[in-house]
């Protein structure tokens, strides 16, 4: 019996050591995200993914699904905040509507340059900003969305032009007071309806990012882009706390280091803009490049409604917002 006992031991120790390290499971995460492949988010993310891998010997896969496979933004959000999905990459306008203060960083007008909003979110504000979002997630890094421009049927570089004018107001707080602030004659709807309600004259414009404005074909039913540059979006790359906190420390130090520089997606995505528009304005698009003049008028619609803006954020952002000032002045602003 004792012998028996033994030599089944011992086979059971053989078998153990000969199986293969491959069939121990990996730690596979998946990362969602709304960029199609062959875009900069969806490139950022693939140079992680392959990073993460030879960091980690192949013991950690991350997955990208890209082009919504795993739902809109919103439904992302609350997977990855219950850990049913690893990784998100998030837009400005997900992080500001479930996170209110975030939104103060996309205040209509309030940056002048792209370098001054990275300086807020990588020195001065990083830490409250990272604050307000780790509750329920983990901050891997932030993002970038770009800037978000006017479109039009018609010439709005002169603001006068947009009193009164049927727009498109997306159902954000930053998009509500721009228009507001301009005397738009406003109707929220979805992004998706847009070139739907553009086509039926429901509205004759809106603002978006010059990504998507050509990407989703805004320019064939609004062919005047007003380079505004009114509002700077960024963006993150998160995991759901719970997820997080049952990875290893040599885990979450592996996904942490071997993030690509964000200046690489930073770079890209202005790069695809400028493009994009670029080859619109050469195809005889109506690119209106505002004088400084025009932008100032905007400007002034809409600066004085700031108070009430970030009012209506919330308590947060109203202690929030006398920070985020100081923080543009340190930034050269």
């Amino acid at each position: 019996m004792i012998h028996a006992l033994v030599k089944a031991a011992a086979a059971a120790v053989v078998a153990v050591a000969l199986t293969p390290a491959a069939s121990f499971a990996k730690t596979e995460l998946k990362a969602a995200t709304l960029a199609p492949e062959g875009t900069p988010w969806f490139d950022f993310l693939s140079k992680w993914e392959q990073a993460v891998e030879a960091a980690s010997d192949g013991e950690i896969d991350i997955q990208i699904f890209p082009s919504a496979q795993l739902g809109n933004e919103w439904e992302v959000w609350n997977k990855v905040a219950k850990g049913r999905i690893e990784i998100g990459l998030f837009s400005a306008a997900v992080m500001s509507e479930k996170v209110p203060p975030m939104a103060l960083m996309s205040t209509p007008f309030l940056f002048d340059s792209e370098q001054t909003a990275y300086c807020v979110y990588d020195t001065e504000l990083k830490g409250e900003f990272t604050e307000l979002l780790e509750d329920r997630f983990k901050v891997i890094s932030w993002g970038e969305t770009g800037w978000v421009q006017v479109y039009a049927q018609d010439d709005l570089s002169d603001v006068a032009n947009a009193d009164g004018y049927k727009t498109r107001v997306a159902p954000q707080a930053m998009s509500r007071t721009l228009w507001a602030s301009v005397g738009a004659n406003g109707v929220e709807i979805p992004f998706a309806d847009t070139p739907a309600a553009l086509q039926t004259g429901l509205v004759r414009s809106g603002e978006a990012t010059g990504i998507s404005y050509v990407a989703f074909g805004l320019n064939k039913v609004a062919p005047h882009l007003m380079l505004t540059r009114h509002m700077h979006q960024a963006g993150s790359i998160m995991m759901g706390k719970k997820v997080w906190n049952k990875l290893s420390e040599d885990e979450q130090a592996i996904l942490i280091d071997n993030m690509p520089d964000l200046n690489e997606l930073r770079q890209g995505v202005m790069g695809v803009e400028q493009y994009l528009i670029g080859q619109y304005e050469e195809a005889g698009g109506l690119v209106q490049h505002l004088t400084p003049e025009q932008r100032a008028a905007w400007k002034a619609k809409v600066e004085p409604n700031w108070p009430a803006f970030v009012e209506d954020l919330g308590p947060e952002a109203v202690a929030l917002w006398p920070r985020v000032l100081e923080a543009k002045k340190a930034c050269g602003e």
